[in-house]
Formats: C-alpha cells, sequence, structure tokens
C-alpha cells in the first residue's frame, strides 16, 4: 500500500514539475511558406534566372523546330526518295536530336543547380531573421505554421519575420463570411 501511495505522490510531483516547465517554454510559430512566397528577394531572383537561362531557352527551342521542320520534309519527300537517302536523312535526324535531347538535359541540370542555390539564399535570410527574431523576444521554439496543431492567437511572428528581412506584409485578405445555417421557418 505505501508504495502505490509513494508512486501515487512521485507521479504528482513529476506531472506538476513537467507542468511548470512546460508553462516556462514561450513557443511561437512562422509560416514558412507564406515568408518564402512574400520575401522581397524573390521576384528579383525569378527575374534572374529567367534572363540568365533566356538565350539557352531560345536557342534549344530553335533547335528543336529545326529538327522538327526536318522531320516534317522527310515526311514528305519520303515516298520520291530512295531508301538509302531516307536512312541517311533519319541518320542525321537522329544524331541532331539526341544532340538536342544532351542540351536541353545540361541546361536543366544548370537551371537546377541556380535555382536551388538562390533558393538556399532565401531560406537562410528567413532562418536567421526567425533566430534573432526569437531570442530578441525570448521564444524557446518557433515552429512552421505546418507542423503546429493548435496554437494561442499572437504566437504567429510570421509578419514580424517578413518585416526583419524587409518585406512587405501584404494586406490582409477578407475573410470569408459564414452563413448562417439556420433553415427558414416552415410556412
Amino acid at each position: 500500500m505505501k508504495k502505490i501511495v509513494k508512486a501515487t505522490a512521485l507521479s504528482l510531483a513529476l506531472a506538476f514539475v513537467s507542468s511548470a516547465a512546460m508553462a516556462a517554454e514561450n513557443i511561437a510559430f512562422i509560416n514558412a511558406a507564406y515568408l518564402f512566397e512574400h520575401h522581397p528577394d524573390r521576384d528579383a531572383i525569378a527575374q534572374k534566372l529567367d534572363s540568365g537561362f533566356k538565350k539557352q531557352a531560345d536557342e534549344l527551342a530553335a533547335s528543336k523546330k529545326s529538327i522538327d521542320g526536318k522531320i516534317e520534309k522527310l515526311q514528305k519527300e519520303a515516298k520520291d526518295l530512295r531508301s538509302a537517302d531516307i536512312k541517311k536523312r533519319e541518320d542525321e535526324i537522329n544524331k541532331l536530336m539526341k544532340e538536342h535531347d544532351a542540351k536541353v538535359q545540361k541546361y536543366q541540370q544548370e537551371a537546377q543547380k541556380l535555382e536551388n542555390a538562390e533558393r538556399t539564399k532565401i531560406l537562410e535570410s528567413i532562418q536567421a531573421a526567425t533566430n534573432n527574431l526569437a531570442k530578441e523576444k525570448g521564444y524557446t521554439y518557433v515552429l512552421d505554421a505546418n507542423s503546429v496543431v493548435f496554437a494561442v492567437d499572437g504566437k504567429d511572428i510570421s509578419d514580424d519575420v517578413l518585416k526583419a528581412i524587409g518585406g512587405k506584409v501584404p494586406a490582409e485578405q477578407p475573410k470569408a463570411e459564414t452563413k448562417d445555417t439556420e433553415k427558414p421557418a416552415a410556412k
């Protein structure tokens, strides 16, 4: 009997200590996707990526158009050509297609590499601003909103982080009005 009383007392003591420890925690959350979407450098980076790869994209499009033209021409002229000439043109087209595919793959890898590098810079600036704000405001933990099941109003610091990285907080979207669910009275 004494063991049960001691175990119960110990359990209650641990519960009080852990709830007191939890009360000392100051937890906030951010919406990382929102911060990424509204980051002040995001549009400039997108323009940089577009302009940096425009020339290559145009060259690839012209190459594809040329190959398509050769294929179309071969299809039109095939009935009048000898099989050796058809084979020669097919081999030339296949060679051009392989070269084009290799260029496309290289282009995609370069574009992905640069895009990842730029995305990393944005995420690092969000992380640094979040860390600084958390230290300044005394938050013990800052979680991503996608991992938060419940949060008290006022603990979302996304707009504060956005301001810290130099972004503008967008005007709030009007919230959807809730319709009354009551049915009209029967006549």
